[in-house]
C-alpha cells in the first residue's frame, strides 16, 4: 500500500501572444505600434492584460508607461476583469480526493478533469496521509497505525467487491465489455475513502487563481489544500511575477505557511 504525504505540481499550459496579430490590430487603429503602446515587454501575461485593459479606452501609446505601475493600478482599483483573459493550467497528483472535493468548488473561471474511478482500476492505488497525521519524530506512530489499517481494510474490500462483482454481474447485460467493467468498479469504489489519491488537471484565469489562492492560503484552510495553494503560488510568482508578487508568504509556528494578498479579492 503506497501511502503519499505531499503533492506534485505540474505548470503544464501558460499564455501565449501572436504579436504580428498585435501589430495589424494597432495599425488598422492608428495608435503607436509595438513598443509603445504595449510597454510589458516579453512578459506574455502581462502583455494580454495590457492589451484587454487598454483597449477598454483606447490608450494605446498614452498613460502609464511602466508596466509594473499599471498592473499595480489595475489591481488596486480591482478591474479585475481583464485578468481573466490570462490563464494557467495545472496537473496536480498525490492529492486527496478530500482535497479535490474542495478544489472543484472553485467554479467561476476554473476548468477541470479528473481521473475517474470508474474506468481506472483502484486495486494498486495510493493514498495521501492528511498534513495532522504525518508521523514527525514519532509523536503520531498511534494515529498513523489507525489510519493506515483503516486504509488496508479498505483497499482490500475494494478489491474483494471487484472479484465478487465479476463473478455475480451478468454478461448478458452488458452490450460492451467496457461498460460491464465500468459498472463493477464504480460499484467497488464506494468502500475507498477520502484519503484515496487522485490526479486533476485544473485550469484557471489569473483572477480565478488569485481568489483560490486568498481563499485556500489562509490561515484557517485544510492544511492540505492550503499546502498546494503555496505550491502554485510559488510557481507563479516565478512565471508571472507582476500578476501574484504582491502576496507576501510567510511561516506559522508549525511549520506551515500563509498567503495574504496586498490587493485582495480583485
Amino acid at each position: 500500500m503506497k501511502l503519499l504525504t505531499k503533492p506534485k505540481v505540474y505548470l503544464v499550459s501558460k499564455p501565449s501572444v501572436d504579436w504580428d496579430q498585435v501589430a495589424a490590430f494597432l495599425a488598422d487603429e492608428d495608435v503607436p505600434g509595438i513598443p509603445d503602446s504595449i510597454r510589458a515587454g516579453d512578459d506574455e501575461s502581462s502583455a494580454i492584460i495590457e492589451i484587454s485593459a487598454r483597449l477598454c479606452y483606447m490608450s494605446f501609446g498614452r498613460g502609464r508607461r511602466d508596466i509594473a505601475d499599471f498592473i499595480n493600478n489595475l489591481l488596486s482599483s480591482k478591474d479585475g476583469s481583464v485578468f481573466e483573459h490570462v490563464n494557467y493550467g495545472f496537473v496536480f497528483t498525490g492529492v486527496s480526493r478530500s482535497l479535490t472535493h474542495e478544489l472543484v468548488r472553485h467554479r467561476a473561471g476554473f476548468a477541470f478533469s479528473q481521473r475517474s474511478q470508474r474506468y481506472v482500476d483502484e486495486s494498486e492505488g495510493a493514498f495521501v496521509i492528511p498534513p495532522a497525521l504525518v508521523n514527525e519524530n514519532g509523536k503520531a506512530d498511534e494515529a498513523n497505525k489507525i489510519l493506515e489499517e483503516a486504509l488496508q481494510s479498505a483497499s482490500e474490500s475494494y478489491n474483494m467487491l471487484v472479484e465478487k462483482l465479476e463473478d455475480i454481474l451478468p454478461r448478458d447485460n452488458f452490450e460492451l465489455r467496457t461498460d460491464r467493467r465500468k459498472a463493477i468498479r464504480q460499484a467497488a469504489r464506494s468502500v475507498l475513502p477520502n484519503a484515496t489519491e487522485t490526479k486533476i488537471f485544473t485550469t484557471a484565469n489569473v483572477r480565478s487563481w488569485r481568489h483560490f489562492i486568498e481563499m485556500r492560503g489562509a490561515i484557517y484552510a485544510d492544511w492540505e489544500i492550503r499546502y498546494l495553494a503555496l505550491e502554485v503560488l510559488d510557481l507563479l510568482q516565478k512565471e508571472a511575477p507582476l500578476l501574484f508578487g504582491d502576496f507576501e508568504i510567510s511561516a506559522l509556528p508549525d511549520g506551515t505557511r500563509i498567503a495574504v494578498p496586498e490587493y485582495s479579492k480583485v
